[in-house]
């Protein structure tokens, strides 16, 4: 996924549906070199967000070091790649043509209560 680039959760849902729709799974975990910051509590399909490089840790502190794009885009949340492969994969598993707003409560969900939505 690209890096350093300011979109909305949406975008990102699609992206990663639409990569395990043509690639399969393996490609979509395969694609790990990206995390996702956005500002919110709720995430919506309009959330504002920015893809990143993946964090880097202070050595001493072992504190998340906030990427400066996202800092510059005034996003301070972060959400782990993994989160948003795994929720989307197991959503599409138990139905194929899951939503995008299907798909954003299924991450809120998970993000919310570690554990997946039954659909």
């Amino acid at each position: 996924m690209k890096q350093n680039i300011k979109c909305t959760i949406e975008d990102v849902i699609d992206l990663v549906k639409d990569k395990y729709l043509k690639e399969g799974e393996p490609a979509v975990y395969a694609d790990n070199d990206w995390h996702i910051y956005e500002a919110d509590e709720e995430l919506l399909l309009t959330t504002p967000c920015c893809v990143t490089a993946p964090p880097e840790f202070d050595d001493e502190t072992d504190e998340e070091i906030i990427p400066d794009f996202a800092v510059a885009n005034g996003m301070d949340r972060s959400i782990v790649p993994d989160i948003f492969q795994d929720v989307i994969i197991n959503a599409l598993r138990q139905k194929s043509d899951v939503t995008n707003e299907e798909l954003v409560k299924a991450l809120n969900y998970y993000l919310d209560k570690d554990t997946f939505m039954k659909l």
